[in-house]
């Protein structure tokens, strides 16, 4: 009974300071549209049997349409959000269906300790190659998963759960989810959105896994997802200001590249969630050095 009440809190607060919803990952084989095809917009879902997220080009390279395991994850919870506001059991459905798409998917390493989920084509804005993951992937999958328990009571999504947990214990040249960032002798933890041994460190993906995380030991008191988080968090408070690119600007990733407007703005909400969660004065400063009037 605890279990159920602290989803359906979550289910109330989520939404908080900050939207959530990202269209970045791609995977699968390329999926060319019919000749008289009307093209939709780029980074846009298409609602089919199993979501098809539209890329088009990227950095010159052809993607087309892909089944996003993140994006098929966002179109899980959307439906069982429906379901817990209208009680429309079709809705619970869809959300079991596409969970169990994702259980159907993972790829299981460490001699099956733990899995994450591949994409099977490169992504060229990092120099990714076929067979690439990412945390930020893997975080919203978690979460749909949670629900799918919520909403059955099958003990598959939790024990998918825990070994999708353990890759964020992995290091990333051995297939997890988890790399160290020295600075002046002292480690850091990271989970990159962008899985390599040299990632860009982008900033709102890392954000995104440290709230999934901490909203998974909420309903669960997991205490392996709390240290994970707890872990994660110490490494933002020391990196954030590396991140500070002035005149009420951020810095996307650490390569340099400035955040555009969407990315500056969900940057600023994750701040104000963060601040909300753990009262932790630099979180404060930066959001109120990057708000735009």
């Amino acid at each position: 009974m605890r279990l159920l009440g602290l989803f359906c809190i979550l289910l109330l607060i989520m939404p908080g300071c900050i939207n959530l919803k990202t269209d970045d990952f791609p995977k699968g084989n390329i999926i060319s549209p019919p000749n008289d095809a009307i093209i939709p917009k780029k980074y846009s879902v298409i609602d089919s049997d199993i979501p098809l997220t539209y890329y088009g080009k990227i950095d010159g390279v052809e993607i087309g349409y892909q089944i996003a395991p993140h994006n098929v994850a966002m179109k899980s919870l959307e439906a069982f959000y429906k379901y817990h506001d209208t009680g429309e059991e079709s809705y619970k459905r869809r959300g079991l269906y596409l969970a169990d798409w994702l259980l159907a998917n993972a790829i299981y390493k460490g001699g099956g300790t733990f899995v994450v989920w591949e994409y099977n084509y490169p992504w060229p804005p990092y120099n990714l190659k076929s067979g690439w993951t990412g945390s930020l992937n893997q975080a919203t999958i978690i979460k749909a998963l949670s629900f799918a328990y919520l909403y059955s009571k099958d003990l598959k999504y939790i024990e998918m759960i825990n070994k999708s947990l353990n890759a964020f214990e992995v290091d990333v040249k051995n297939g997890g989810l988890r790399i160290t960032r020295e600075d002046e002798g002292i480690d850091y933890v990271w989970y990159p959105e962008y899985a390599k041994e040299n990632p860009p460190y982008v900033l709102n993906g890392f954000i995104t896994v440290l709230i999934r995380l901490r909203e998974y030991y909420l309903i669960t008191t997991d205490k392996k997802a709390e240290k994970l988080y707890l872990e994660g968090l110490e490494s933002l408070v020391h990196y954030l200001p590396d991140y500070d690119a002035g005149e009420k600007k951020s810095y996307y990733d650490a390569l340099g590249n400035i955040a555009n407007n969407h990315y500056h703005e969900m940057h600023v909400a994750q701040l104000c969630s963060l601040y909300e969660y753990t009262k932790n004065p630099v979180f404060k400063e930066y959001k109120e050095k990057w708000e735009r009037e």
